[in-house]
């Protein structure tokens, strides 16, 4: 495979993918170069992993949705050295079964259950701009088969609401909100290395591994990931991916969230007694995988993609498809 070959095929991947952590790349753009993408995503998820690791169903038959539009830029200082920024535009919504709790609303015992009030309801959404984010990227050895390169990545949040208290007693009908929101509201600096090796004609593999230092409350991180794909006819590329991160210290509580002792409980059996209030922390750990293709169109790439949240802690078993495309100029 030419170098140039190479090049292209890289670029494509850089930007594209199901996840965040599968698009990170050692292969930077030449000098004055100029690369857009914009990729959309469909997220979904019915299950739940719980800070002890278990997958159980989101309470109330819980459905969790997002859609997203993200987009792209990156330039080439030198042949070595990039900046990027990206930003996406989210939809983000929960909705389950509501529950009829008078005694919660300070209802008589009396309160017929096919009135509104004493209906308790989690459902939400929210719409906005997300996280912006910075990079700034330099590769360290020559644009051969194997290649390494450094980056730091500054997250940004864009000043919507940030995740907090989601059940509260003292104000029911006000305290019941959820971490449904943009991101996080705060701050990251991710330091990687990362690693990109062609081993045979047309197939590829890179791995980047790093630290995420979390400012304002999270608990720190280290993040990694693997991915590796083969061209095929010189217009197709099929590949496989996976990524994930560990927080291994515990951050601030921002609030009190609520669980049930019985998840999959029905609606309409639901009492204040089922209720179980804990301490709601952003810390996250969370382990990826999915696949996907890439088909060439001239100067432009077209990625189809699927990926799913396999295993984590206080994240959502999150099932994405994407569909996106990079051009250079």
């Amino acid at each position: 495979m030419s170098t140039r070959a190479v090049f292209v095929l890289f670029c494509a991947l850089t930007w594209l993918g199901a996840a965040p952590m599968a698009e990170a790349s050692p292969w930077t753009l030449p000098q004055g170069t100029v690369s857009l993408s914009i990729s959309g995503d469909l997220q979904f998820a019915q299950d739940e992993f719980r800070r002890s690791g278990d997958r159980v169903a989101y309470p109330l038959d819980g459905r969790y949705t997002s859609n997203n539009l993200r987009f792209g830029a990156r330039y080439g200082i030198s042949d070595r050295t990039e900046i990027s920024g990206s930003l996406v535009l989210s939809t983000v919504a929960f909705a389950a079964d509501e529950v009829f709790l008078p005694e919660l609303f300070g209802i008589t015992s009396d309160a017929r259950p096919d009135q509104t009030d004493g209906i308790l309801s989690i459902d939400r959404r929210t719409i906005g701009v997300g996280d912006l984010r910075l990079a700034l990227r330099h590769r360290f050895t020559p644009l051969r088969r194997t290649v390494w390169a450094a980056e730091a990545e500054l997250k940004l949040p864009t000043g919507y609401d940030a995740p907090e208290g989601v059940f509260n007693n003292d104000n029911p009908q006000l305290g019941v909100a959820d971490d449904v929101t943009l991101g996080d509201g705060q701050t990251d600096l991710t330091l990687r290395l990362h690693f990109g090796t062609v081993p045979a004609r047309n197939w590829f593999l890179r791995a980047d591994a790093g630290i995420r230092v979390r400012f304002f409350g999270p608990g720190q991180q280290v993040v990694g990931g693997v991915k590796t794909g083969v061209r095929i006819a010189d217009a197709v590329v099929p590949y496989l991916w996976a990524d994930g991160e560990h927080s291994f210290t515990e951050g601030d509580v921002v609030g009190t969230t609520f669980l049930f002792d019985e998840p999959e409980i029905d609606a309409r059996d639901v009492t204040l007694e089922n209720f179980v209030g804990r301490d709601y922390r952003l810390d996250r750990t969370a382990i990826r995988a999915g696949g996907g293709f890439i088909v060439a169109f001239g100067d432009r790439e077209i990625d189809v993609g699927y990926g799913v949240t396999v295993w984590g802690k206080n994240t959502g078993q999150i099932h994405t498809f994407s569909l996106g495309t990079t051009l250079a100029l």
